[in-house]
């Protein structure tokens, strides 16, 4: 016999999943909010074909709905396998704004169209993302800001629009089995779970597993690797053994009881990226690794010290370059975003930041193209390659500022209002 008051407890918590309201739900299964209500207070029971049209709405057996526990104890003693389907059919995704070399951008593009949120089709029905989305979450984790930046300490408001929240867990509070089990039970519950590693080897969206959770099934995201983050179909994952022997955190996703408006979002990425951009001062151990002016300051002195010492290869440039050339372009392209997300912000004063970060992307792109051709140099040229690579940084770095100082022009109207969020990540 079935625990009612369970199965009622089940029917709300993939309701809350999907962010339905009971009134929304009742609506989608063509019955009263008052039934529905019934249900999760444990007070009524579904007659079966409308046990079947919700765990059809839910993605889930009708087992799951009758007895959520029995579904892991009758599996226990053999390959116990689970996948969590996304929200709605999802179709490949590959968009134009290459490269996508920010792993936790992709990443939580990822996590939207697996709730299916914010919909946008194709002529398939099928969910489809844009580069926009993308552009958006490197701002809104503050990671198209910086060089260094910790996604675990960044991410509230990019979770936050989608009406998400989450948890961290770390695994040194954990044994093994405690860790394997705490991400089987959250993906059973309908949610995916992101393995952060604290080494250079994929992050981790993991929306199923095998082998009672020893084996992830999911989507690979690798700081740098264009090619990785650029596709997300969830019709073909991959399979991660052993992720539970690595030192990593876990990030446990689940309902937020509130949703952030994006202009608000928005605001703070922009308040937070002016702090940032803005930094003088040096933060961490590694001199390239951190936020703001300061990075073209250090960039340069090494470059120095690489002529004092006749360095026989320009060896400050990867994967540095690289770096610096996707965080400007993403800074350029959320400046973009914000004149039409923001109302009442300076479009001229705004227009004319952007520009000066047009001319930063253009020195970009040539450091980026030296550092590509870096091993083909004849010796006696690179002092000069060097010296030029630090002009154009000496250049960007006065052009930023002076694109700074135009944003915080064109918003002042915020400043006046709104305290500057913590710029959260800052120093890691």
């Amino acid at each position: 016999m079935f625990d009612v008051k369970k199965m009622g407890e089940q029917i709300a918590h993939l309701r809350v999943g999907r962010n339905y309201t009971q009134e929304q739900l009742a609506e989608q299964l063509k019955v009263s909010p008052q039934a529905v209500s019934k249900w999760e207070n444990g007070k009524a029971v579904p007659e079966v074909p409308l046990l079947c049209e919700i765990s059809r709405l839910f993605n889930c057996s009708v087992d799951r709905i009758l007895d959520p526990s029995a579904c892991v104890l009758r599996n226990m003693d053999f390959d116990y396998e689970f996948l969590v389907k996304p929200r709605i059919p999802v179709a490949d995704y590959s968009g134009p704004e290459w490269p996508k070399s920010i792993s936790s951008a992709s990443l939580l593009t990822a996590v939207k169209l697996f709730f299916g949120l914010e919909q946008r089709k194709d002529i398939k029905g099928r969910q489809i993302n844009d580069d926009e989305e993308y552009i958006l979450q490197s701002a809104l984790a503050n990671i198209c800001f910086g060089y260094s930046y910790s996604p675990d300490k960044c991410i509230h408001d990019s979770f936050l629009i989608y009406g998400l929240d989450y948890e961290i867990h770390s695994k040194a509070d954990y044994s093994e089995n405690e860790f394997i089990a705490l991400a089987r039970r959250q993906i059973e519950h309908g949610y995916p779970v992101i393995i952060i590693p604290k080494e250079y080897i994929d992050t981790i969206l993991a929306v199923g597993f095998s082998d009672h959770g020893q084996t992830l099934k999911g989507l690979g995201f690798l700081e740098g690797d264009d090619q990785k983050n650029a596709k997300i179909n969830f019709d073909q994952l991959n399979q991660y053994t052993g992720w539970y022997k690595v030192d990593c955190d876990m990030m446990i996703l689940k309902p937020s009881n509130e949703k952030m408006p994006l202009e608000k979002a928005c605001v703070n990425a922009l308040l937070r990226g002016m702090t940032l951009l803005s930094n003088n001062e040096h933060c961490g151990e590694d001199k390239m690794q951190g936020f703001g002016v300061v990075i073209y300051r250090n960039w340069c002195n090494l470059l120095r010290e690489e002529n004092q010492r006749n360095a026989d290869q320009i060896e400050c440039v990867f994967p540095h370059a690289f770096i610096h050339y996707d965080n400007k372009l993403r800074t350029k392209q959320f400046f973009e975003l914000c004149l039409n997300i923001i109302p009442g912000i300076d479009k001229e004063l705004m227009t004319l930041a952007i520009n000066q970060y047009n001319d930063i992307i253009a020195s970009a792109t040539e450091i980026a193209t030296i550092a590509h051709q870096r091993d083909s140099f004849p010796k006696d040229s690179l002092k000069e390659k060097r010296s030029h690579i630090i002009e154009m940084l000496r250049r960007s770095s006065e052009q930023e500022e002076l694109a700074l100082n135009y944003i915080q022009k064109a918003a002042a109207y915020i400043l006046k209002s709104i305290t500057p969020p913590q710029a959260a990540g800052h120093g890691n």
